[in-house]
């Protein structure tokens, strides 16, 4: 249709159904030769890229071009709805979209389900009978459609090659689904369904399997997955305890590419068991996630080994590790100065390795842009060179790290950081950083009245040094802090006094300052402000002086969620010496709730 975004893998895929790619043109995969293609496409001006969005591409056609492809196309390709009717009935159409059935979409189907290759039903669901005539499909997409199953004898259409059921409501698939040995693309619906058919290993020509399952460590994988030699899409994989269910399966897939999560890796019985999954080999995984059972019994564990023998390809660029619970990691991920096993890696995880004592030095990772320790708590410190050779620095996220008691890491070393997330305890000097989010925080003393006025008095923040920051701000260098976020406490009765010289600010979002009933006036000082986000400001009744709040001559978006005294006053209705409204009605964007 016209204005139609698809993505390029879906285009790739549909034309490698259609049989528009072959393979050998170089010793290149039809996959390659698809991107060439559309390379082309891109430099002629045929198509158009609309949005960019880490790897994923979308594209349409201009709408002259639009016009004429439908011209060429138009004895081969049928589009039905309402209003065209089923029209002419061509012994030459291959490719059939239907936006409505009726009488003469049916005969159709009777005159030429021989010939049709591709289907595109996107309104009412197709029989089980009228699907089964069409004995030459290539592509069926039936994305659009929730309520359509798949017939029992699906498997009878031995020519498909693509199948979309990303849309059905349908939480099994036919067996027979099996026994398209032909099929190269399978998409389904990863909320929805629950079981892939036990046969899928018979699908010898399935080159890309799109589905995944959100943390259910319980699912199975179908057996004998190795078996798919072809396969180069898989995004996730369950290891099981049956043998044609354990990690090895990973071994022969050869060509598996873009994104992988490895789960239950606790069911790995050693190195060489983990070494069966070959992820050595593997130079197209650009992303790899390794997940162990987060609620383990017992104190023995053999996460080190199983890490040890999970040794991805060089080319890796993003690697995330999840409840790892041996002491230290393996030194191919922190090894010698001279090691440089992932030159190439971009982003680094390390999320509730609770058995982690130390993080060593990260050697010679001069492309890590990112990196998150979340939830590590046997973490008391991390080294101050810990970050030496990491130049390319852009955002560092450390927190829920309940025991981490220093962290003097001189963040001099890492001049290319623009964004941090962390709990402040123990910081070295920040000049270069554009974004900073500080918080959450444990408030496991809550009950304790010391501990309580300590967090009120925002002592809690008195350990992070500004320095850098407000020197920054004040020079107004174009390394100036823009975006700020602070977590506190729902009983903090006060914002830390040092914000109010970060004056290059033009985002500021506040989380859980709960005991604040007023908000002082030096928020005037923020001349540069667009945005302010206040969440979670249950007692807070006040804003700034009117003549601050005017002063701010670029906020154009506010929002307060949570905080029903302001809202019940920053009403036009509203009226005593409390009212509140006229400090507000002149921003655009305004939200004031009570929740």
């Amino acid at each position: 249709p016209e204005d139609a975004e698809m993505e390029g893998d879906v285009l790739i895929e549909l034309w490698m159904a259609e049989g528009f790619l072959h393979a050998g043109l170089e010793n290149k995969t039809m996959e390659e030769i698809g991107e060439y293609y559309l390379e082309i496409l891109l430099q002629s001006s045929l198509l158009e890229e609309i949005r960019y969005g880490g790897r994923r591409r979308w594209y349409k056609m201009h709408d002259m071009v639009h016009e004429v492809s439908k011209s060429i196309m138009s004895k081969s390709t049928k589009f039905i709805n309402s209003e065209t009717g089923s029209g002419d009935n061509s012994n030459q159409v291959r490719c059939l979209v239907i936006d409505s059935f009726g009488e003469g979409t049916i005969n159709l189907f009777e005159s030429r389900s021989n010939l049709l290759h591709t289907l595109f039903p996107s309104q009412g669901s197709l029989s089980d009978d009228m699907l089964m005539k069409l004995k030459n499909l290539h592509v069926l997409n039936l994305s659009g459609e929730e309520n359509q199953n798949l017939p029992i004898s699906i498997g009878k259409l031995i020519h498909l090659r693509y199948i979309n059921f990303e849309d059905s409501e349908s939480e099994t698939l036919p067996e027979s689904v099996c026994k398209l040995y032909n099929l190269q693309t399978l998409r389904l619906n990863r909320f929805v369904l629950k079981v892939l058919p036990k046969g899928m290993c018979d699908l010898i020509s399935l080159r890309h399997l799109h589905y995944y399952i959100y943390g259910d460590v319980e699912f199975q994988m179908p057996l004998e997955m190795g078996r798919l030699t072809c396969l180069q899409t898989l995004e996730f994989f369950n290891v099981g305890r049956e043998k044609s269910r354990r990690i090895g399966e990973l071994g022969s897939l050869k060509n598996l590419k873009g994104k992988l999560s490895i789960r239950n890796l606790e069911l790995v019985k050693d190195r060489e068991g983990a070494g069966e999954a070959k992820l050595f080999e593997k130079a197209n995984l650009f992303r790899l996630v390794l997940m162990w059972a987060r609620d383990r019994e017992g104190d023995s564990y053999n996460d080190e080994d199983v890490l040890d023998g999970l040794r991805p390809h060089p080319n890796l660029e993003e690697l995330e590790i999840w409840d790892f619970m041996g002491d230290q990691f393996p030194g191919w991920l922190m090894g010698l100065p001279t090691a440089t096993t992932l030159p190439k890696l971009v982003c680094l995880e390390f999320n509730r390795c609770n058995r982690c004592r130390e993080l060593l030095p990260l050697q010679n990772f001069t492309s890590l842009k990112q990196l998150k320790i979340w939830g590590c708590d046997g973490l008391t410190n991390l080294p101050s060179d810990m970050l030496h050779s990491c130049a390319s620095l852009q955002k560092l996220r450390v927190g829920q790290c309940d025991n981490l008691i220093s962290f003097p890491l001189d963040l001099q070393q890492t001049p290319s950081l623009l964004k941090t997330s962390m709990t402040p305890k123990g910081f070295g000097f920040l000049t270069s950083l554009r974004e900073l989010e500080i918080g959450p925080f444990s408030d496991d003393d809550d009950d304790d009245e010391n501990s309580s006025i300590d967090h009120e008095n925002s002592s809690i923040y008195n350990e992070f040094d500004w320095s850098g920051l407000i020197s920054s701000s004040s020079s107004s260098s174009s390394s100036a802090l823009r975006e700020l976020g602070l977590i506190g406490l729902p009983h903090m009765e006060s914002l830390p006094p040092q914000i109010q010289y970060l004056t290059t600010l033009t985002s500021l979002t506040l989380l859980d300052f709960g005991g604040i009933k007023a908000l002082p006036d030096w928020f005037g000082n923020f001349a540069a402000f667009e945005e302010l986000r206040l969440y979670g400001f249950k007692e807070l009744g006040h804003l700034p002086s009117e003549n601050a709040m005017r002063s701010l001559t670029k906020l154009k978006f506010l929002r307060v969620w949570g905080s029903p005294l302001l809202k019940e006053r920053c009403t036009p209705e509203s009226s005593g010496p409390d009212f509140q409204w006229s400090k507000v009605s002149h921003i655009q964007d305004l939200d004031i709730t009570d929740d």
